[in-house]
Order: C-alpha cells, then sequence, then structure tokens
C-alpha cells in the first residue's frame, strides 16, 4: 500500500508543479516526512526528481531558454557538490526557514499577481543563482519554487519557464545524487522510493501538459506566484519539526 501511495503522490506532485513552474519536492517534503527518517527525504526526493524531469525536459525540449542555461547550469552543477557534502554536515533548520520566508515574501513582491516584475534579473546572475539553490537543495531536497521570482523577471514565461528549469534540474539532481553515493548518504529502500515516486511524476507531466499548453501566461502565472506561499509554508512547518 506504501508503494502505491509514493506512486500516486509522485504523479500528483508532478501533476500540479508543471503547471505551476516547479515545487514537486515541496509538495512531497510533508508526505515523505511522515513515512520515512529526515535524512532520507533528501536522497529519496532527487531520485524521484532524476527519473520524473527527463520526461518533462522531453515534452518541453524545444522552449528550453539556452542562454540562460549557459549561465545557470555550471553554478547548479557546483552548488550541487557543496550542497550534497554540507548534508552530512550541517542542520537544515536555518536555511529551511530563510527559503520558507522568503517563498512567503512573493505574494508581497508581485502585489498579489498584480506586478509582473519585481526586480531586474540580469544574465549574469544566474550563475551564482545557481550555486546558491543548487547548495540549498542538497540540504533540504529541493527549493525548485525559490527559483521563479528571478525566471519571471527575467521575462521567462510557461513553456519556456518550465522546459529551463527542467533541463537545469537534470544536471543538478544527477549531480546530488553521485554526491551522496559517494559520501554513504543513500540506501537502496531511499532509491526504490525514489525510483517509484518519479515513476508517478511521468504520469503526472504528461497529464499536465495539455494543460500547460491551453492556459494563458497570466494564469500560469498565478499558478507559479501562489505555489510559491505554499511551498514557503511547508519549508517553515519542516524546519521546526526537525528541531
Amino acid at each position: 500500500m506504501i508503494y502505491l501511495l509514493l506512486f500516486v503522490a509522485g504523479a500528483i506532485a508532478w501533476m500540479i508543479s508543471t503547471v505551476a513552474a516547479g515545487g514537486a519536492a515541496m509538495l512531497l517534503i510533508p508526505i515523505l516526512g511522515l513515512s520515512m527518517s529526515a535524512q532520507s527525504v533528501a536522497p529519496v526526493i532527487t531520485v524521484a526528481s532524476l527519473m520524473a524531469n527527463p520526461s518533462r525536459t522531453f515534452v518541453f525540449w524545444q522552449y528550453i531558454h539556452w542562454p540562460v542555461i549557459a549561465r545557470l547550469l555550471p553554478g547548479s552543477v557546483l552548488g550541487a557538490l557543496i550542497g550534497a557534502y554540507a548534508f552530512t554536515q550541517v542542520p537544515a533548520f536555518y536555511l529551511q526557514f530563510i527559503l520558507g520566508i522568503f517563498l512567503l515574501s512573493t505574494l508581497w513582491q508581485y502585489r498579489f499577481g498584480k506586478r509582473k516584475r519585481s526586480f531586474p534579473m540580469p544574465s549574469w546572475a544566474f550563475f551564482p543563482l545557481g550555486i546558491s539553490v543548487a547548495f540549498v537543495s542538497g540540504i533540504v531536497g529541493g527549493a525548485g519554487p525559490v527559483m521563479n521570482p528571478f525566471f519571471l523577471n527575467h521575462g521567462l514565461e510557461k513553456e519556456q519557464l518550465v522546459a529551463t528549469k527542467a533541463f537545469n534540474s537534470l544536471a543538478l539532481q544527477s549531480t546530488k545524487l553521485l554526491s551522496y553515493l559517494g559520501l554513504g548518504a543513500m540506501s537502496w529502500e531511499m532509491g526504490l522510493s525514489g525510483l517509484l515516486i518519479g515513476a508517478g511524476g511521468i504520469v503526472g507531466v504528461f497529464w499536465a501538459r495539455n494543460h500547460l499548453e491551453t492556459i494563458d501566461n497570466e494564469r500560469f502565472r498565478q499558478y507559479a506566484l501562489y505555489l510559491m506561499p505554499i511551498g514557503g509554508v511547508l519549508l517553515i512547518a519542516k524546519a521546526f519539526a526537525s528541531l
């Protein structure tokens, strides 16, 4: 029964995150927190993401924004290496709490969806952004929605945002997985759970594809903006639950 629940949870999480530009890991954190140890969550989500995100990349390949990838991806690989090591050394509470507050603030940054931009985002800034977000992802399991304000402020919309994040996530999650394995932070039980969630995630991506193609940019922006504070609440809750 637990395996079926993991599959269904993966399908729902990736369906929602595809139409809202990320957040599958945030949605899964409370579910996984109830069924496994806190130290298992990040590796399990990494396996699931590495399995589900290639389908998202395949479906939206033609929309990838390569100039952003050229700057974001090297930073993501570097940050993932550092974050995976820190996962075995550093308590995650403070990072989770700070990120949660940042995600909650996005509603005010965008005046509840009425503003199209809240701050300028130059191309060069995607390299340090990649390092920072990948570092956090290596510790807490996922931080996808944190990137959304930066992508939106750079001008990426809908399929372009989803595709660019998905391609970058492949390198990020691959680096994290190899690092977890090398550091002895991954077990076969974690791998199996991640594979089941990822299999559900593939189904969720294909379910969401048609809906994403039919909605306009304004509706997509609303989905993304309202998922970010939800992710913030989940991160803050996870931070205090780990105390």
